[in-house]
């Protein structure tokens, strides 16, 4: 599912580990996209590729 700038999400980062954040920017398309999402506990800018988010937060 493609997800767009702006939406949140809750997806798993790098550690494995559940998180939230805002995606701040998407590069590429289909199965290969990948975002920036801005974690919203620390703030910082993550890589994230499609299949990490878990689903869309309203």
């Amino acid at each position: 599912m493609p997800y767009n700038q702006g939406q949140r999400v809750q997806y798993r980062n790098q550690h494995g580990e559940q998180a939230q954040g805002t995606i701040q920017r998407t590069e590429g398309s289909g199965p290969q996209t990948s975002y920036t999402v801005k974690n919203e506990k620390n703030m910082q800018a993550e890589q994230v590729k499609e299949n990490q988010i878990e689903r869309a937060l309203s």
